[in-house]
């Protein structure tokens, strides 16, 4: 079984959730800020928030409410979608994962890296898009759904070069975050202890009948020294090292803990069959097996606060997992019960 290595998870929440107490985070305002400093980074006007686009969105989410399934609405407007569960997620969660898929496209060839999905990001920064309309829905599992549809719709071939303003062409700084190790002890510790890694993997395995995770401190010592090694590029680069292995990727502009990390791989369960043992077609769902996988026993992890403001976070599991030709859990029954 084949995995590609990386996890993005997309959102959304539910009309009364919006309504109520998730109104404060995900207000028109709350969605168009960080779209539109994405946009600013590269040269490109705003968005405006446009009551029709919204009401498209919300029409489509309540639609998504029973399922919360990333499936594309099909209609006539640009859509990123996301998802995600374990905790509440807001509009700047799920902006903030879209313009993290940056450092996927390569303006120069117009492409993504090679079993990389940047569409996300360009649909955000597309410079003939000029309105947004997002909603929220918290789905029946509990799980949030975002969408954001987006008029004049981005990722047109015809138009491909002139998503952005090449980067060559447009002077602009980002300020680089550099942030020491003491630092991310003394403020990150409390949200990214062994217990805070271990929660929600073990919920997950919970739900599948897999046995708990136990903590190892030599793992966690051996992701500790590869994170080291990836603060200054933050990439998602494994390590190749011999034990299995989880990464996540975050962008600046908040402090990724613990539980966004794991909620992010769990998310891929929906892209796994056990009947076939595969991931849905071009869809991520290694990190989610690993997480699961009975004959991993133990895992150690790590944070880092990588020096362009990023956090890069680490899991390593023994034994390791996704062995070629065999299923995380082996019991068919209980697959099918939980299905």
């Amino acid at each position: 079984m084949s995995f590609v290595s990386y996890s993005l998870a997309l959102l959304l929440v539910s009309a009364a959730a919006i309504v109520a107490t998730g109104l404060a985070q995900n207000s028109p305002q709350d969605f168009l800020k960080p779209h539109n400093a994405a946009r600013t980074s590269v040269g490109v006007g705003p968005l405006s928030w446009d009551n029709n686009l919204e009401a498209y969105a919300q029409n489509y989410a309540n639609q998504r409410r029973g399922d919360c399934k990333l499936i594309h609405s099909g209609g006539p407007y640009g859509e990123n979608l996301f998802w995600g569960s374990g905790k509440t997620w807001t509009a700047s969660d799920a902006v903030e994962l879209w313009v993290a898929e940056k450092q996927y496209y390569d303006y120069r060839s117009n492409t993504c890296m090679s079993g990389k999905v940047c569409g996300h990001y360009t649909q955000v920064v597309w410079a003939d898009s000029v309105s947004v309309g997002c909603a929220t829905v918290t789905c029946n599992d509990g799980a949030t759904f975002i969408i954001c549809s987006y008029n004049p719709p981005g990722n047109r071939r015809e138009r491909d070069r002139d998503i952005f303003i090449a980067m060559s062409l447009v002077s602009y700084s980002l300020a680089l975050l550099v942030v020491s190790a003491a630092a991310m002890f003394a403020t990150g510790f409390a949200q990214n202890s062994p217990q805070d890694f271990l929660n929600p993997h073990n919920a997950a395995r919970a739900s599948v009948r897999v046995g708990p995770l136990r903590w190892d401190n030599n793992l966690a010592a051996y992701a500790q020294n590869y994170a080291n090694q990836r603060r200054g590029d933050c990439r998602l680069i494994h390590s190749g090292g011999p034990y299995g292995e989880n990464i996540f990727w975050g962008s600046s502009g908040r402090k990724w803990s613990a539980a966004d990390a794991v909620a992010s791989w769990v998310a891929e369960k929906q892209f796994y069959d056990y009947g076939s043992n595969t991931c849905a077609s071009g869809k991520v769902c290694g990190h989610y097996t690993q997480v699961v996988w009975a004959k991993s026993v133990s895992v150690g992890c790590a944070t880092v606060a990588c020096n362009n403001g990023g956090t890069f976070i680490i899991c390593s599991y023994n034994p390791p997992g996704n062995v070629q030709g065999q299923r995380p859990y082996d019991d068919l029954e209980i697959a099918l019960e939980i299905a």
